[in-house]
């Protein structure tokens, strides 16, 4: 995925890691999805519908050192995102990954919340969801109304005056 800015992704990725750990909560932990999430700001090839390049081969690797539900950021994101989010990192040093020549500075975002926000978020999704669902009914009114009106204008007109349908 590609975001306008390195900060725009780590963003995405707390939210995302959040979020899914709110679905799997009340999951069994055999079945529950859990993912993880590797960043780097760093050059990438794009060639038709393929990415690569140590951009891409680093974020990989990173992911590799994340935990289950983490995220693991370079410091080339590190230094762009540390101050602009309030996430706490904690650094795991220069790191050697395979097929990258020079080591690279990794951190981990630390995502432990306090049980009152825990709380405050689990509702999120279903206030989200729920003004999700009002604006596209709203929207779905907007457009459906006029055909509606004019549906029920044209039948009314083809109604002769015994009340049989008749074709004018």
């Amino acid at each position: 995925v590609e975001f306008a800015s390195v900060v725009d992704a780590v963003a995405c990725a707390v939210e995302i890691q959040r979020v899914a750990a709110q679905q799997n909560f009340n999951v069994p932990e055999n079945a529950r999805i859990v993912f993880r999430i590797g960043i780097n700001l760093g050059d990438v090839i794009i060639d038709k519908d393929d990415f690569y390049g140590d951009g891409v081969n680093i974020a990989a690797r990173l992911e590799g050192l994340s935990d289950p539900g983490g995220v693991v950021i370079s410091g080339t994101a590190y230094d762009q995102a540390r101050n602009k989010l309030g996430l706490t990192f904690k650094s795991l040093g220069e790191q050697r990954l395979k097929n990258i020549a020079e080591p690279v500075r990794a951190y981990r975002v630390l995502l432990e919340q306090a049980p009152s926000a825990r709380k405050l978020r689990s509702r999120r999704p279903l206030i989200g969801a729920a003004a999700l669902f009002l604006v596209l009914a709203a929207g779905l009114a907007v457009v459906l109304w006029p055909r509606a009106v004019a549906l029920l204008q044209d039948q009314s007109s083809t109604i002769s005056a015994e009340g049989k349908p008749s074709i004018a």
